[in-house]
Formats: C-alpha cells, sequence, structure tokens
C-alpha cells in the first residue's frame, strides 16, 4: 500500500451515474417528442448552433448531478472542471486528428468484422482510452486533492464526457448541423459509452494510485478500456442496422440507445463495486 490515510466510500457517485442513465434517455425522449410534434425550421446556422449545444447536454447533467453531490468532503469542483476540460481538448488536438486524418478509418473500418473490431480496439479505442487516462495521470493525479480510490472513477468520467463532448462537437460541425431527434440520441449513446469506459480507466488509476500495483497495471487497466470501447461499437453498429421490410427500412436508433444504457450501467455498476471491495480492504488494512 502507497499511502496509509482515512478512506471512505463516496456513495453518491453510484447515484450520479444511475440518475446520469436516466436522466440522459429521459431528456432524448423529450427532444425527439418536441421535434416530432413542433417541427421546428432551422437554417444552416442555428441548427449548428443547436447541435452544439446539445452536444453539451450529457455533460451538464452529469455536472448538475455531481454539484449536488453529498457535502462530505466534497471533490473541488474547478478541478472536475478542468479535467473535462482537458478531456475535450485532447480529443480536439490529437485523438480526432489521429483517428480521422492519420488512420483515416472511416475508410475502412466498417468493410468487415474484423476490421470493425480490431480497428475498434487497436486504433480507435486505444487511442481515445489513453487520452482520457492521460487526462487524468497528468494533471490532478498527483494533486492532494487526489485522496480517495473513488476519485480515479470521478475524474476519469468527467474526462470521459469531455472528451465525448468535443466527438459530438465535430459531428455537428462536420455534418453541418444534425436532426434534432437522431442527433440527440447518437450524442447520448457516445457520452454513455464514453462516460463508462473512462470508469473502467478510473478504477485501475484509484488502485495505482493507493496500492503497490505491477508495472503492468495501468497498461492492462487502458487494454481492458480498449477492448470494451471496440467491441461496444461493433456491437453498436449490429444493434442499430436498419430493418428492411416490404415496407421499407426501419430506423433502429432507440435501440442503440437501450443499448447503450444497458451498457452503462452494467459496466459502471461493475467498476464501482470493485471500487467498494477496495475501499473495504483498505479500512481493514488500517484496522477501521
Amino acid at each position: 500500500m502507497k499511502e496509509s490515510h482515512p478512506v471512505h466510500e463516496r456513495k453518491h457517485i453510484w447515484r450520479d451515474g444511475f440518475l446520469l442513465v436516466v436522466a440522459l434517455c429521459v431528456f432524448v425522449g423529450l427532444v425527439f417528442a418536441l421535434d416530432n410534434a413542433m417541427k421546428p425550421t432551422f437554417n444552416a446556422t442555428t441548427l449548428a448552433l443547436t447541435g452544439v449545444f446539445l452536444a453539451f447536454v450529457p455533460a451538464f447533467i452529469w455536472l448538475a448531478f455531481f454539484y449536488i453531490q453529498d457535502s462530505v468532503e466534497p471533490e473541488p469542483k474547478g478541478y472536475v472542471l478542468a479535467v473535462f476540460v482537458l478531456g475535450g481538448l485532447l480529443a480536439a488536438a490529437v485523438g480526432i486528428p489521429v483517428v480521422d486524418n492519420l488512420f483515416r478509418v472511416s475508410h475502412w473500418i466498417y468493410t468487415n468484422t474484423l476490421s470493425s473490431i480490431l480497428g475498434g480496439i487497436l486504433v480507435v479505442g486505444f487511442t481515445q482510452e489513453f487520452l482520457k487516462y492521460a487526462a487524468v495521470r497528468y494533471s490532478i493525479y498527483n494533486s492532494d486533492e487526489y485522496d480517495e480510490p473513488t476519485d480515479g472513477v470521478t475524474y476519469a468520467t468527467a474526462a470521459g464526457l469531455g472528451y465525448a463532448t468535443m466527438l459530438n462537437i465535430n459531428f455537428v460541425i462536420s455534418n453541418g448541423g444534425v436532426d434534432l431527434g437522431a442527433g440527440m440520441i447518437r450524442m447520448a449513446v457516445v457520452a454513455l459509452a464514453h462516460a463508462a469506459f473512462a470508469g473502467v480507466t478510473g478504477y485501475f488509476l484509484g488502485r495505482a494510485k493507493f496500492e503497490s500495483e505491477s508495472i503492468w497495471w495501468m497498461p492492462t487497466g487502458i487494454t481492458l478500456a480498449a477492448i470494451f470501447n471496440g467491441i461496444f461499437n461493433w456491437l453498436l453498429g449490429i444493434v442499430t442496422q436498419p430493418t428492411i421490410s416490404l415496407s421499407g427500412a426501419k430506423d433502429n436508433a432507440w435501440w442503440g440507445l437501450v443499448f447503450a444504457a444497458v451498457v452503462a450501467l452494467a459496466t459502471t455498476s461493475a467498476v464501482l463495486a470493485l471500487v467498494r471491495r477496495n475501499i473495504q480492504a483498505l479500512k481493514a488494512a488500517q484496522g477501521e
């Protein structure tokens, strides 16, 4: 064990993760319903601006719940926001150029199943998950404020949402705006996935900070997150593939949202269960 200091479980993390999924799904439903009911007309500028605003909604929801968290030793709000911003900046400066321009992933990743899986893991997954890790490891990680195992999940989730927000903004700008209903579903899926997989890396970061883990510990964590990332995107493509029938093609975007919500809840629950077990072990070692 690297340090010996009292630890406790931040129960609000469980609540925030669950509420993020529920609130985001509800918000998507409201946007979709309003879009169908009102059928608003946008020009190119307002459509793009609306899309950019919606790209921030998942982060706004999570940060809102985070700000209402339990008052027992809360995280410095500025640090959480800074890691969120750093995650987005790394996506814009490194992640998106590497994936889109250097490897030109969109030109070959969907050609066959093997390309989708291996490209999704080795190129997209590793690039994205390493940068989320870097956003935490080379910023708040060595601060005195990073003083609980759960902090790894908190800060990594913030980095993941920052990364997802930038991906969504890039998608909106690249397409000159997005359809509000379908666009909001896509943004929610991206946010849920990146927040969940960043939480995996966050668990490994928490253990690395407070336990004497081997040199392979963090590479293993990033690799697992990258594998989850790649497999998820491959399965998402299968789940959302349009269904062709005699009546025409049926869009399955909603199934993608359901799939992302289930994966996010399952991943977050598993990660936080491991964090809870780790905290109990630390307390036992300290004789609490």
